[in-house]
């Protein structure tokens, strides 16, 4: 039985899809529209702005060499560091060991733009100009912690006692992780993985700070596109960019779904 909401919420519950939704259909109706204004709705289709986003050396090198780039390291990189730092704060019982939890944890609480400006503050003190790793840095600052979060979830539903079996059968405390642990763990980093990804791959409030000028990722490329000069060609990079997030989305929605049924 499917939960509903009740009839006096639904007004709100339709604005909020509706508030949500309604930029990424206008966004996306103006990517493939035929006037060179961002007019909606469009008064004709075609696909000549995805096909100048090719040739665009400044949109490419944004997307592919700069944000995927960051993104998948970012991804990489937070879900090791999110993954041993969950082993240890669920595994270990230690003293401090809620203090070093909320440490890990607080960028999930310190607005990004603030957290963006002291990192470009720490950078230039020690005199560190901007590149691809200034920017990388920021992003697992962000992402780490929400692989943290999705690992701990999965290790607390799981059973130690499977690890002690494994070892009482011969097998190393290294052997029982790798073999045991981790295949169970494996929804829990993979979706954790994802969300870094989205999340790295989405960032502008610390990319506006950490970009440099070979490596300007591709949201701070649409906003500094969009003060200057309005082309769909802005809105279909941005059009890519929400097929991508959105197809993410639905592969931890469906990870998630298998976990519940099983």
């Amino acid at each position: 039985m499917s939960a509903r909401a009740p009839r006096p919420l639904l007004p709100f519950v339709v604005g909020a899809y509706v508030g949500l939704l309604a930029p990424l259909v206008f966004v996306v109706a103006v990517s493939y529209g035929h006037s060179r204004a961002l007019e909606f709705p469009p008064p004709g289709v075609t696909l000549k702005w995805f096909k100048a986003f090719v040739p665009s050396q400044a949109f490419v090198t944004a997307f592919f060499r700069v944000s995927l780039v960051v993104g998948v390291l970012a991804a990489v990189l937070a879900t090791v560091l999110g993954t041993s730092a969950a082993l240890g704060l669920v595994r270990f019982r230690f003293f401090g060991r809620e203090a070093v939890e909320t440490f890990f944890l607080a960028p999930l609480l310190v607005p990004e733009i603030l957290l963006g400006a002291a990192l470009y503050l720490f950078y230039a003190r020690l005199a560190i100009q901007a590149s691809i790793w200034t920017l990388l840095w920021g992003h697992l600052v962000i992402c780490t912690p929400y692989v943290i979060r999705s690992v701990t979830a999965g290790l607390v539903g799981l059973d130690p006692r499977l690890e002690e079996a494994a070892m009482s059968l011969g097998a190393t405390r290294v052997q029982a992780f790798f073999k045991v642990t981790l295949p169970l763990l494996r929804s829990s980093l993979l979706s954790g993985a994802i969300f870094a990804f989205i999340i790295s791959f989405s960032d502008i409030n610390l990319a506006l700070f950490l970009s440099g000028p070979e490596s300007t990722s591709l949201p701070v490329h649409i906003f500094s596109e969009i003060q200057w000069q309005g082309e769909p060609t802005i809105a279909a990079a941005s059009s890519l960019q929400i097929v991508i997030i959105g197809m993410l989305v639905l592969i931890v929605q469906r990870m998630f779904r298998l976990r519940l049924v099983v």
